[in-house]
């Protein structure tokens, strides 16, 4: 049985909280309780292991780009009535075994977040975090800390508007508001941009809006407390009763449920161009939007995006090959989205669309589906992918279902109603999956010929050259503007006004530390289970078996790559474009790769491979290939596997295509001050490695030469395909359940697959061999202008020689976490001071550096020198903060206990353990080890490490803004930093040897 539905069940207790809706999805049961006192509403979902998760969500509204939500979402964390400080929210969450709090702001909610390792934390957070939502302090002085203000150079900044400024102005969001713009005829409430524009954050978003929105959604009828993991219930009403009594004495009024309001959609076809900065004008996008399936039509809703998939998901599907796999690509890929209102909107988009010819995909996209809709469709492939969808899904209840499930009880409670008519709908869906494989040609025809037939929305979304340079010169007028009025007097005014502010955020801060050291201890393992898992080391050389509990077959292959010249690794993107698209040799037979790609869909899950690492961890000088399948597919998927490995066959034609496909991505990413940022510090830090040969720089140039002569690089591909399988070191990880571990991969069996895949013994570099980092890494400063981005990026690197299992890395790691921690010192002073919304610092055993970054920085020079002050600050007066060290802990545990929060994570955990050459239990042993770091040991590696990073002994990075070029190279150079301007990334890359 999938699924059960229970009501009102009577429950004879003390407490208000009485259960209401009972469902159960598979093996995981949700139960919802309402309080007959107050309201509110507690959500808990049953997912085993060792994380338990809060999703706090309301239902917010907005009616204008003030951004509301947005800066209340931001505002909430900063203090409340019981716990009047700023910070202490997060600062308790570390004290209770979680990594900070977070929330997000999307459309139709606002939802706060947090994980803890363990119950014990969460129960004692839960009040607090609760205090915080209902009962926020909403102070003049933090609204313009953290949404905006204006500095003493006459610069606008603020956490929010950092936040914005990053994207406001590129592709995605400018489609998404033209699409929002187009589709809602009515002021309603999807319309507007709930994050806030720039412009409204700096005149219009007042503290004042702020609260009287708290005032009308922050209620607790309007909340749901969701709760994923193993905890007690009743507990969790023990913990809330004091917050339930006083929301119940709460004078609120009537309550007003949002989003009942009349939405008036778009009737008639509506086209609209929409420009974009960019520094050329190839690489557009088109989006085309439809009124899709009601929401609580889940059979509908999976219909349609199954036919989605069906129309663009491989190089089989008919709009690939008649838009993207041509001798003359109309754009790089098409992908689709779906957006869960009552009505829900289908979009399907055009990404890396070439210049002029926005209107020729739309006319060939709809050319194709009318073709599509006069031949007959192939119903192998599409209960091929009905199968897997049904698969896919088990396999998310099974190993990750908190997102999941969380995401389905917030769109309950946004349009459910009192009788949950969403979740009641959604607990068919493995049963309305199953009717749809018996559905004929008729019916998915049908589907098809809605889309070609009813009104949509396109939006062309153009690259400007013209527009970037507009932007660029109205910014510079407006900031010159408001210096000019301001005068030197205002903006010193300006200064003292935030300074003052931010003096009265950090007031009473031995209150905090009294209020932290009040709270209950959690204990590190008490109330926390961990998945079972057992690792079996080299059943044979080259062959890990990990069992889990899980319904599928997991094959994760790692190639060393060290072997590999320069030339071969700049193939592997390539490579990994091509893999599971292209001819195969299989079954003594070539065969197409169309017949490849549906033999992978009837017999893979997932098949994916991944250069420079896994997905959860980068080693530089690793290939990983993943391969995922049912344990009845056990014997076709391994002859199978083993040639898309090593069987495939180039040919001129396919290769063509991935060489045209991979060049539009790589323009596109491009675009991304974040991008070139990464690109640029690996070159400057690396040479010959894995990680460094496939840089985006090289790659675009390696594949421009190459579009003249496709057969070279057939030749080439070829030969590293032999290369990785015949002459370098592979070793093959299962990951599977008992039973078929004993059934199909027993000490009889394995042997076997050792053969197959030519497994040799385990002895994949824990991290990146010396050679491949540059000796002269500290004497190279280098900065970018990136002009289609108004935010600045910064990456500090320093070589250090911490390799795991060092005895310093462990204070190292604890004082990375105690500078960077949420409302830690790099919090306080960078983030709160509205210099830049991200930063991060932190050792990187694998490839031998200590690292700073600063991301969507308004100020980057100030950030920077922020950093620096507070580092020096530590060594001059010798102690630090007793309660932060220990909530550093905190933080730091739930990390590394994060790794085994599901199944499949927890082998990866293994995986990697074994690669760094570590016990499996080494996450567990320092944990343990955690307590006895002390102050001095801290002091210590502040001294050693991270003062030297900040001391000329370092590389540094920027990119940024045309108009923040001059303050920064003025600012950095003032403490002895040096730039040197990349004008020309080729020659950049010449004095470096590439």
């Amino acid at each position: 049985l999938l699924y059960t539905i229970k009501f009102e069940v009577v429950m004879t207790v003390s407490h208000p909280f009485r259960q209401i809706f009972q469902s159960k999805i598979k093996t995981r049961t949700i139960t919802k309780y309402r309080s007959s006192a107050s309201g509110l509403t507690v959500t808990h979902i049953d997912t085993p292991g060792p994380i338990v998760k809060g999703y706090f969500a309301l239902a917010t509204e907005e009616s204008s780009n003030d951004g509301l939500p947005h800066t209340l979402e931001h505002l909430i964390f900063l203090g409340s009535e019981l716990y009047p400080y700023k910070g202490i929210l997060d600062l308790a969450a570390n004290h209770c075994l979680a990594q900070g709090t977070n929330a997000w702001t999307a459309i139709d909610h606002t939802c706060y977040t947090v994980d803890t390792a363990g119950s014990q934390g969460f129960l004692i957070l839960l009040p607090i975090y609760l205090d915080h939502i209902f009962f926020p302090t909403l102070s003049d002085q933090a609204f313009k800390t953290e949404v905006h203000h204006i500095n003493g150079n006459g610069d606008d900044a603020g956490v929010v508007y950092c936040e914005m400024q990053a994207r406001e102005n590129n592709a995605e969001s400018r489609e998404e508001h033209a699409i929002q713009d187009a589709v809602f005829k009515n002021d309603c409430g999807y319309k507007w941009e709930t994050g806030g524009i720039m412009e409204n954050l700096r005149t219009s978003c007042s503290n004042e809006k702020v609260r009287a929105f708290h005032k009308k959604y922050y209620r607790p009828e309007n909340l749901n407390v969701i709760i994923c993991g193993e905890i007690e219930v009743e507990k969790v009403f023990e913990s809330i009763t004091s917050v339930d009594e006083r929301l119940a004495k709460s004078k609120y009024g009537p309550y007003e449920r949002p989003w009942t309001g009349k939405v008036d959609h778009f009737d008639a076809y509506h086209t609209r161009d929409v420009e974009f900065p960019a520094k050329d004008e190839d690489n557009g996008r088109v989006s085309i939007t439809w009124k899709g399936p009601s929401l609580d039509d889940i059979r509908g809703q999976e219909a349609h995006s199954l036919l989605w998939i069906y129309l663009m998901n491989t190089s089989v599907a008919p709009l690939i090959k008649s838009l993207v796999d041509v001798p003359e690509p109309y754009c790089s890929s098409i992908t689709y989205s779906s957006e869960d209102y009552p009505t829900t909107l289908m979009t399907m988009i055009f990404k890396g669309v070439k210049a002029g010819k926005h209107e020729k995909v739309k006319e060939i996209a709809f050319q194709t589906m009318k073709d599509t809709l006069k031949e007959d469709l192939d119903m192998n492939r599409l209960r091929n992918q009905i199968k897997n969808s049904i698969n896919n899904f088990s396999d998310r209840i099974e190993n990750n279902p908190s997102e999941l499930l969380a995401e389905l009880v917030i769109l309950d409670d946004l349009y459910g109603g009192d009788n949950n008519s969403y979740m009641t709908s959604f607990t068919k869906v493995f049963e309305l999956l199953n009717d749809l494989k018996e559905q004929k040609q008729s019916f998915w025809k049908d589907i098809l010929a809605y889309y070609i037939e009813q009104p949509n929305v396109t939006i062309n979304c153009v690259p400007s050259v013209q527009c970037m340079s507009d932007l660029e010169e109205k910014e510079k007028a407006r900031i010159k503007e408001q210096q000019t009025h301001l005068g030197t007097d205002g903006m010193a005014e300006c200064e003292r006004v935030i300074n003052e502010c931010t003096e009265f955020n950090e007031k009473n801060l031995e209150e905090v530390e009294e209020v932290i050291e009040k709270l209950s201890a959690p204990a590190i393992g008490d109330g926390m289970s961990f998945h079972p898992l057992n690792t079996k080391v080299e059943v044979v050389e080259g062959v890990f078996i990990h069992e889990i509990e899980s319904e599928f077959v997991r094959f994760y292959f790692t190639f060393d790559t060290e072997s590999l010249s320069i030339d071969e690794k700049s193939l592997l993107g390539l490579y990994s474009t091509l893999f599971c698209d292209t001819e195969l040799m299989h079954g003594g037979q070539k065969i197409s790769y169309e017949d490849a790609i549906l033999l992978k869909e009837e017999l893979l899950l997932e098949a994916k491979c991944y250069v420079t690492g896994y997905e959860v961890e980068s080693f530089a000088e690793i290939v990983t290939m993943l391969f995922k399948f049912m344990v009845e597919d056990i014997d076709k998927c391994q002859e199978f596997v083993k040639n898309i490995i090593s069987n495939k066959v180039f040919t001129v034609d396919r290769v063509a295509t991935a060489v045209n496909k991979l060049s539009s991505k790589i323009d596109v990413s491009l675009r991304k001050a974040k991008v070139v940022l990464a690109q640029l510090d690996t070159v400057t830090k690396f040479h010959g490695s894995c990680k460094s040969s496939r840089n985006l720089f090289s790659e675009s140039k390696m594949l421009e030469k190459y579009k003249s002569d496709i057969p070279s690089l057939v030749e080439k591909l070829e030969s590293l395909q032999k290369r990785l399988f015949n002459e370098n070191k592979i070793v093959l990880h299962i990951i599977t359940n008992k039973d078929n571990a004993a059934k199909y991969f027993n000490e009889n069996l394995v042997p076997g697959l050792q053969s197959l895949y030519h497994l040799s013994k385990a002895n994949i570099p824990s991290s990146l061999p010396a050679h491949f980092r540059r000796k002269e890494i500290g004497t190279r400063n280098a900065l970018k202008v990136v002009t289609t981005d108004e935010s600045s990026y910064l990456s500090l690197s320093r070589r250090v020689e911490l390799p795991y299992g060092h005895p310093d890395l462990l204070a190292v790691m604890l004082f990375a976490e105690y500078l960077g921690q949420c409302e830690g010192p790099f919090w306080k002073q960078i983030r709160g001071q509205g210099f830049a919304y991200s930063y991060s610092l932190y050792n990187s055993s694998a490839s031998g550096f200590i690292c700073f970054y600063l991301g969507r920085a308004t100020n980057v020079s100030k950030g920077y020198m922020t950093a620096k002050e507070t580092v020096e600050a530590v060594i001059n007066e010798g102690e630090l903060d007793e309660t932060q060290i220990e909530t550093a802990k905190g933080a730091l545990a739930c990390s590394l206990i994060q790794k085994y929060e599901t199944p499949s994570s927890s082998a990866f955990s293994n995986i990697i353990n074994i690669h760094r050459g570590l016990s499996l239990d080494h996450d567990k042993e320092i944990i343990m080890q955690l307590e006895s770091i002390t102050e001095n040991a801290l002091l210590e590696a502040c001294r050693k490490y991270f003062q030297p990073l900040f001391s000329g002994g370092a590389s540094c990075v920027v990119c940024c803004p045309t108009n923040k070029k001059e303050e920064i190279v003025s600012d950095m150079s003032k403490i002895g930093v040096e730039f040197m301007e990349i004008e020309n990334v080729d020659d950049y890359m010449r004095s470096l040897n590439y």
